[in-house]
């Protein structure tokens, strides 16, 4: 049986949660899953939500939705792997409306920062979480690049030394 890859199709997912943090703005859900372009491309949709009240469910109803570009795809696993301080993509959407960017902050994690008509939801991950982002993210980056994840790690620091060098 061949699997579904309709761009609506949704293959692996990742959740994190930072739903005790103090500041209202920054207490939200993170849920990265493995779906397809509509070019049957294997990239990542990363969908942010926010929780109103500490400890409370989030409210998927108001996430924030993007699915990453072939670039952006690359871009991504280079920051959650250090060797980008960030990535940005815009004009994503029916209505070309929404945002995300990534930011390396070292030893305190990542930043993952998206936006829809103005709207911004903001996810900090741990340094432990954004390792954990890392590999699956890199695993999907392998499966579009058709090598090994440890390849497409090689290729990402090799791309970035490539960029500081040459």
């Amino acid at each position: 049986m061949m699997p579904d890859m309709s761009p609506d199709s949704f293959g692996e997912s990742l959740k994190f949660y930072s739903d005790r943090h103090p500041d209202p703005g920054k207490r939200t859900a993170i849920n990265i899953q493995y779906t397809f372009t509509r070019g049957q491309y294997p990239t990542l949709s990363v969908e942010i939500a926010p929780i109103h009240q500490p400890g409370a469910a989030p409210n998927w109803a108001e996430k924030t939705i993007v699915q990453l570009t072939r670039g952006e795809l690359v871009a991504f696993c280079g920051v959650l792997f250090g060797l980008r301080k960030q990535m940005n993509g815009a004009y994503h959407g029916d209505a070309r409306n929404k945002s995300i960017a990534v930011y390396n902050n070292g030893q305190d994690g990542a930043a993952i920062v998206m936006a829809e008509r103005g709207h911004q939801l903001q996810h900090f991950l741990t340094p432990d979480n954004r390792l954990e982002l890392a590999v699956f993210a890199v695993r999907r980056l392998s499966e579009a690049w058709k090598v090994t994840p440890s390849d497409a790690i090689a290729l990402l620091r090799q791309a970035a030394w490539m960029d500081r060098n040459l």
